[in-house]
């Protein structure tokens, strides 16, 4: 091979992994800012809300369940009989919705520290619904013989579970049109935090239907889950934030997403939820550690789809392609024109490449990505032009070497903003950029460059009348 193509070569591959470092590090301070971004948004939730998860209302039915055991003994001659109390137990009978309703409309406010942004939710939601309550001959279990059961029950109360509930902003209800008086707290531990409502009067001898409503507003940042406590549950969720993202366990059986907001709705039971009673009760049973509401969940959140980093993240892990495009078409360009570039100058073109993403990065936490995106573009390719005119050897060459920088690019930008066609975009257009240089190329004597062309081994021609020495 040609000496001077080899050390060319051999200079170019020293170059793109020296290149490496400076996008390492490109890459690293993505990560750190988009890190930063995070701690900005945990901090600004800390002193307002935090994400937050609805669960219940609840009916619970808290008692005292004592055991008594008939004993006898004997005294005088005489069998005595006495009850003497074998265990004493606290516990509740947690009851859900016969049905559930939850209407809420969500009012987003965007926060701003410095560069970054929160996206807080005001919700203003309508619960209603109602519960069964069952006679006390079906909730109090008959005793074994020789034993005797004895039930007192506590004052019931409605529970509504709040993730964080220092986003509560008013909440009144009734409970067949009397009112409710709420208390922080669940007052169960295996319910976390939120409020609970004292009732008059609990279970009787006939079993009762009783119906609630309640109207709560409430503030949370990015997410709003609800946990579909009910044999029937039916969840419409709307608002003005037109890029919603619906997570959970349950999909919207219906959903509207238009620039001016969204709305969806869900519909749901206990068969699907597995929310029993039986379950629900055996969560009470075990306490905090209960974790029983943790994933089945619905609901949404707040997202933002031109996130300047993932957007920077995405545009850097084209940087070593990119890199190798350009190096490429600077050394087709030195073989079909004949004209010599030095590897300092390729190291030149490399490192402003490296530039543009750290400017596309600096730029986009002040402005749109687009609008970064382009900036950065531009003043890369001016500049590359320019340079590439001096150093290809002349202003055509130079402005042909910045079209082809913009194309690439037009192509990334295309790439980032069609996550779902980027494989098929890619190879396309790699595929096109390798037909362009095989075509560039064709009538190149690439043995002429390296000086290794084949030699010949064509027989060496016979005297006239010489005898053929090989011949029979």
């Amino acid at each position: 091979m040609n000496k001077s193509l080899a050390w060319k070569l051999a200079a170019l591959a020293f170059l793109v992994v020296l290149l490496l470092f400076p996008l390492s590090m490109v890459r690293g301070l993505v990560t750190e800012r988009q890190e930063r971004a995070q701690q900005v948004e945990q901090e600004m939730a800390a002193y307002t809300a935090r994400p937050q998860t609805l669960v219940g209302p609840l009916l619970v039915l808290p008692y005292r369940k004592t055991v008594w055991t008939l004993l006898e003994k004997q005294e005088n001659g005489r069998t005595l009989k006495e009850w003497r109390a074998e265990s004493a137990d606290e516990s509740v009978v947690a009851l859900q919705p016969e049905q559930l309703t939850l209407k809420a409309g969500l009012d987003t406010e965007t926060l701003k520290r410095g560069i970054y942004e929160s996206r807080l939710f005001h919700a203003d939601a309508r619960i209603s619904g109602g519960f069964r309550i069952p006679a006390l001959s079906t909730l109090e279990a008959p005793a074994g013989s020789g034993k005797r059961v004895e039930y007192q029950w506590g004052q019931p109360f409605l529970t509504l579970g709040v993730s964080d509930a220092r986003g509560i902003g008013a909440l009144a209800g009734q409970l067949d049109d009397a009112p409710l008086q709420f208390l922080p707290g669940t007052d169960v531990s295996w319910l976390g935090a939120g409020l609970h409502a004292p009732l008059a009067a609990g279970p009787g001898v006939e079993a009762r239907s009783v119906s609630f409503a309640l109207q709560l507003k409430l503030t949370g940042t990015g997410e709003l889950a609800v946990a579909p406590v009910g044999k029937s549950v039916n969840v419409t969720l709307s608002g003005n934030w037109p890029h919603p993202s619906f997570a959970g366990r349950f999909a919207p059986v219906r959903r509207d997403v238009t620039a001016n907001g969204f709305a969806a709705e869900w519909q749901t039971s206990y068969w699907a939820s597995g929310f029993t009673d039986e379950t629900i009760n055996a969560c009470a049973a075990r306490g905090a550690e209960c974790g029983l509401f943790d994933g089945e969940q619905l609901g949404l959140r707040l997202i933002d789809p031109v996130n300047r980093y993932l957007l920077t993240e995405r545009t850097v892990k084209y940087a070593e392609l990119f890199l190798l495009l350009i190096f490429g078409a600077v050394l087709v360009m030195e073989v079909v024109k004949r004209v010599a570039v030095h590897p300092v100058q390729y190291g030149l073109v490399g490192l402003s490449l490296a530039l543009f993403f750290l400017l596309t990065l600096s730029l986009a936490e002040h402005i749109a990505f687009a609008a970064a995106y382009w900036i950065a573009a531009v003043a890369s390719t001016v500049l590359l032009g320019f340079y590439g005119a001096h150093a290809l050897g002349g202003w055509r060459r130079g402005a042909g070497f910045a079209g082809l920088l913009a194309g690439l690019y037009g192509l990334l930008f295309g790439i980032l903003q069609s996550e779902d066609m980027a494989l098929l975009m890619g190879s396309i257009a790699l595929f096109a950029l390798l037909a362009v240089v095989m075509v560039l190329t064709r009538r190149v004597d690439w043995y002429a460059l390296t000086a290794s062309r084949p030699v010949r081994t064509d027989p060496v021609p016979q005297l006239a009348g010489q005898p053929d020495e090989l011949a029979p």
